[in-house]
């Protein structure tokens, strides 16, 4: 059950014709999202705002029920990316992960004229060789919806790769475009995208469904691991103004 937590923790580390198309920048937002699992639930907070030039993206999630017994399961991630032409552009990256056996936190900015990353784990710092256009996990989530707002993704089995730096390490992920679903959700029936996300170094899957009508906000993800898949979905979605509060009736 340790390990399941972590897994679900560890998961919140992803088309109509060109005049339809609104490409105005995606809106600031608050989507929450909901989980459970062996009675206890996973709670997560998505939040996106833009200042000036840049786009600011933050994440924070945690565990209730009998888990708790054992301690805090947090994390937490914030992304600073400056946004250009439709390029992203890390930053500073950060992340937190709380668990009763230990506590992990990563500070990550990025000198783009060298392409390195400059950062500390738990203050031992690291500086590492980054390729342009390296994104983390906040990141490459809303270039998937930039990519979907835009067009760039539109059929299915388009794709794109990324380099995600993860701590002080480098991974490359696929992202592609697994097809359309109209699924349930609390406001109704959505037309969504579903992007998967797969890499060649790990069995660990994760899968996100992109509401056209809600400017491509994720409204569900699936992760896969050890053979379950833990579904992660969305309960409310705040439009800085106006506001959505998806569990009215």
């Amino acid at each position: 059950m340790f390990r399941l937590a972590i897994a679900l923790l560890l998961a919140l580390l992803a088309a109509p014709a060109a005049a339809e198309r609104d490409l105005s920048p995606i809106p600031p937002y608050t989507a929450s999202y909901e989980a459970n699992a062996m009675g206890n639930t996973l709670k997560a907070r998505i939040t996106l705002n833009h200042e000036d030039v840049q786009t600011r993206m933050a994440m924070d999630a945690h565990v209730s029920g009998f888990l708790r017994i054992l301690g805090r399961f947090e994390l937490s991630r914030e992304a600073l990316m400056n946004s250009r032409s439709g390029d992203l552009q890390l930053v500073q990256s950060r992340s937190q992960q709380i668990t009763p056996r230990r506590e992990r936190k990563v500070e990550t900015r990025f000198d783009w004229e060298t392409n390195r990353a400059i950062g500390t784990i738990n203050g031992e710092r690291f500086d590492l060789e980054v390729p342009p256009q390296t994104l983390d996990f906040l990141g490459s989530l809303y270039l998937m919806m930039q990519r979907l707002e835009s067009g760039a993704l539109s059929s299915e089995g388009d794709r794109e790769t990324i380099q995600a730096l993860e701590r002080d390490r480098l991974r490359e992920y696929r992202f592609e475009y697994a097809g359309r679903e109209t699924m349930d959700s609390p406001i109704g029936r959505v037309e969504t995208i579903r992007i998967d996300r797969r890499t060649d170094d790990s069995d660990v899957a994760l899968s996100a469904w992109f509401a056209r009508e809600l400017r491509h906000v994720p409204v569900r993800f699936d992760y896969e691991a050890d053979g379950r898949v833990f579904e992660l979905n969305l309960t409310q979605l705040e439009w800085h103004d106006p506001i959505i509060d998806l569990t009215d009736e």
